[in-house]
């Protein structure tokens, strides 16, 4: 019996020991917030992706948009020990002034998803990361600008709600508006204008997104000729769903008329629910859940030495209010 029990001991030990000599592959994905909305599906991609691998999915990010709390937990992480980071970049200075030189010193392989390094830091070092994983930015502002076009022909006054100003992804989305709406190399439409007042930033921040939101509607309602159209380039506002019904809803004939367009970028559930109640006329939408699993299928093939596509583009798809069905 005794014998038994040391044999059964040993094996034990032994495979503890074999399990802690082979721990999991351990790849961390740091979105720009885990409060947004858009970034729970991120997560959801990527524990399906880890489970199915059999690796592990470390997903955290900062409460708010913050690229030094990014940073820092990336620090931290490649400290404990990780085989792969997917960040999707608020500022990519902060980022490579400290995370990323550690990350190229330790060997540990970075992509992006979501939001890319800028144009300028991957000039200076084309290495700094492995994958893009996301939207074409400037094609999802491209389909903003388009589907505004398509719902008033004639054109008019317009406005751009945006979150960071110096996030990569967003600024591409902002040119693929103006281009969507037919904007030149110098900067002219034949049929549209933009406020003078306009893009207006908002840090990422839903509440002060909707309270931009308001005060456009509000200038649209003392004199309509100053604005035609707002988009909105992410979903910010109508994330804060009870809040943006409440401001939103006392200016239904308004909307139903379409002297004044709200089209947002993203086709959360929130989202659509308000676009099915006539509160917005379109939206363009991402495939975050994507985002995360093939943030962590890239990771790991580039873990087992493999070589992955430098641009790894997720699908859109657009959600037009009475459209049947709603998005296509």
């Amino acid at each position: 019996m005794k014998a038994l029990i040391a044999s059964f001991l040993t094996l034990f030990c032994s495979a503890l020991m074999a399990e802690s000599a082979n721990p999991k592959p351990r790849y961390l994905v740091v979105p720009k917030t885990v409060t947004n909305p858009f970034f729970d599906d991120v997560e959801k991609g990527c524990l399906q992706a880890a489970a199915e691998l059999d690796v592990e999915c470390i997903y955290l990010g900062p409460e708010e948009a913050d690229a030094r709390y990014q940073d820092q937990i990336i620090t931290q992480q490649i400290e404990q020990g990780v085989d792969g980071i997917s960040v999707s970049v608020i500022n990519s200075r902060v980022l490579t002034h400290r995370s990323m030189l550690l990350a190229n010193q330790q060997k540990v392989p970075v992509v992006t998803f979501d939001s890319d390094f800028s144009e300028q830091a991957l000039a200076q070092n084309p290495t700094l990361r492995y994958s893009y994983i996301g939207t074409d930015n400037f094609q999802f502002g491209f389909q903003l600008g388009r589907l505004t076009q398509a719902l008033k022909p004639k054109g008019g006054a317009f406005c751009i709600l945006t979150g960071h100003k110096g996030a990569a992804n967003l600024v591409e989305r902002i040119n693929g508006v103006y281009a969507g709406l037919g904007f030149n190399s110098k900067g002219n439409s034949e049929l549209w204008e933009e406020h003078s007042r306009c893009p207006i930033h908002s840090d990422d921040e839903a509440l002060r997104s909707l309270n931009n939101l308001d005060r456009m509607v509000r200038l649209h309602q003392y004199e309509p000729k100053l604005l035609d159209a707002v988009i909105t380039v992410g979903a910010w506002p109508q994330t804060l769903e009870f809040k943006y019904t409440e401001i939103i809803s006392p200016y239904q004939k308004t909307l139903d008329s379409k002297n004044l367009l709200l089209i947002f970028g993203d086709t959360l559930e929130v989202q659509k629910r308000l676009l099915a109640q006539g509160l917005a006329h379109g939206n363009v939408g991402q495939s975050p859940y994507d985002m995360g699993y093939q943030s962590i299928y890239t990771l790991h093939s580039i873990h087992q030495g493999n070589a992955v596509e430098p641009i790894i583009h997720t699908k859109l798809e657009r959600c037009v209010y009475g459209q049947q069905p709603l998005c296509r």
